[in-house]
């Protein structure tokens, strides 16, 4: 069997250089064969030589491919048009992977063969000492994932891109990943894993959580702020509202009636409510403020685009 490890990047190639690293270290079992696609999003740093210096001591083939429209379902798409295994295991330039990944990926796809996707532990590198304030809860912000240590059939569609496995005759089937969603380099969009796996899920396929496939996610000090988790939820926020009116997308963002828009007016009104009430919630609170005004500002964006 014949594996493809798809790494986009954009504009960190310091970090590119750890992950690529890492990668030199996984174990390939003999029976499999892999190869590494380097997807540079169009980065204008140093991405390229990088990749030049670290390729030279590869033992895996590994291509490096310039994607040139900005945006990681762009990058993630031309990967899988270049990728030529039967899986392929999507993964990150911020993250450092397990030396059993490739290996664990491959007995999950054996031993649970009715399976279409993998996803696996995303477990936390802290840059800097993790505040009191960023609680688990808050973890998926992060794209963190841990659902313990049991294999687990899901429903949820929770499943991150940093560590996340396809049979590659999916995208075949069901098509890529729909590039109105995912992160671009000015907004922290997403939605795009989630959306693919619901057209899986809705055509009868399952999706496997196997916690023995593992990668270390990166966090470095500015994700560790509150700032920076406002502005994911305003960005979340602000894509719904540019996409509410598509109907393809209102179970992926949990909006399922005209009775949205009163729904949504009681969640304004509670939350600014609750906002100014000093308790241990109130930040979840601010972040659900974000989340409003953000929504606020996709729907006016909206409005501009169909004038």
């Amino acid at each position: 069997m014949k594996f493809s490890v798809v790494v986009c990047t954009f504009n960190r190639s310091e970090s590119l250089r750890r992950m690529l690293k890492s990668l030199q270290e996984i174990v390939i079992p003999d029976h499999l064969s892999c190869e590494v696609i380097v997807v540079d999003n169009n980065s204008d740093d140093d991405t390229r030589l990088v990749f030049e210096e670290i390729a030279k001591d590869f033992e895996s083939r590994i291509r490096y491919v310039l994607e040139d429209k900005k945006g990681l379902s762009h990058a993630r798409n031309r990967g899988v048009k270049e990728a030529r295994g039967e899986i392929i295991a999507f993964t990150d330039d911020d993250v450092i992977v397990d030396k059993h990944w490739i290996q664990n990926i491959d007995k999950a796809f054996k031993e649970y063969d009715d399976v279409a996707c993998i996803g696996g532990k995303i477990l936390p590198i802290w840059e800097i000492p993790k505040p009191k304030w960023l609680k688990p809860d808050l973890y998926g912000y992060l794209a963190l994932l841990d659902k313990g240590d049991s294999v687990a059939y899901m429903d949820a569609l929770d499943i991150w891109g940093a560590n996340f496995a396809v049979k590659s005759e999916m995208f075949k089937r069901y098509g890529l990943f729909d590039t109105n969603l995912g992160r671009t380099p000015r907004k922290l969009y997403s939605g795009e894993e989630a959306e693919f796996l619901q057209r899986l899920q809705n055509a009868g396929k399952k999706i496997l959580y196997y916690p023995s496939s593992i990668i270390h996610h990166h966090i470095p000090a500015y994700r560790m702020s509150k700032k920076y988790l406002r502005k994911w939820k305003f960005d979340q926020g602000e894509l719904e509202g540019i996409l509410m009116e598509d109907t393809k997308y209102l179970e992926i963002m949990n909006y399922h009636s005209h009775t949205t828009k009163i729904i949504f007016l009681r969640h304004i009104i509670v939350s600014l409510l609750k906002i100014g009430c000093f308790t241990k919630d109130r930040f979840k609170h601010e972040l659900r403020i974000c989340h409003i005004l953000g929504f606020l500002s996709g729907r006016m964006k909206r409005m501009l685009i169909k004038s």
